[in-house]
Parts: structure tokens; C-alpha cells; sequence
């Protein structure tokens, strides 16, 4: 059960969001190199994730349900703040 507490810690820490920039970069996920390779992985697609954490399935110790649930999760993360800024940004003014 080492890879459930890695992705329960991922999920915890690793989603926060940053505070800086523009919508695109408030939003993005705060990861590790490590983390972000994996979450582009899964980006990629369950063939691409599932080959990358067979290669590496000694080192990491993940389950490829698990990895592919916490991506989503951090997917769903970065859209939901994205329709939140959307919301939030104030209309400029018109300057005649």
C-alpha cells in the first residue's frame, strides 16, 4: 500500500495551486519533476502511463489505477480554478 500513501500525499501537497501570473499560471499544479513527468504520462494516455510505470514498477511502486486516479484529480483541480479566475477577473474599463 505504499503507492495508495503516495498518491493520498500527492493529492494533499502536490495540487496546491500557485499564486502567481496570469489564469494559466495560477492554476498549474505545484509538482515535483518527478510528479509533473508522471501527470504528463497519464496526460498522454493509459498505454503511455501504464508502459512508463511497468518499466519503473521497482523503483516508483505505484498502481496504474491509483497514478491515473490522482492525474484526474489534478486535472479536475486545474479546471475547476480556471473557471474560478474566469469568473473572478473583473472586466476592464473602457478608456474613451
Amino acid at each position: 500500500m505504499k503507492s495508495l500513501a503516495f498518491v493520498l500525499a500527492v493529492m494533499a501537497s502536490g495540487a496546491a495551486m500557485a499564486a502567481d501570473g496570469g489564469a494559466g499560471a495560477t492554476c498549474a499544479p505545484h509538482l515535483s519533476p518527478l510528479r509533473a513527468r508522471i501527470y504528463q504520462k497519464a496526460v498522454d494516455g493509459p498505454a503511455v502511463l501504464r508502459e512508463f510505470l511497468f518499466i519503473r514498477r521497482g523503483i516508483l511502486q505505484l498502481d496504474v489505477t491509483e497514478t491515473a486516479d490522482w492525474a484526474a484529480a489534478v486535472t479536475r483541480a486545474r479546471a475547476a480554478c480556471m473557471k474560478n479566475v474566469a469568473h473572478a477577473e473583473p472586466t476592464s474599463p473602457v478608456i474613451v
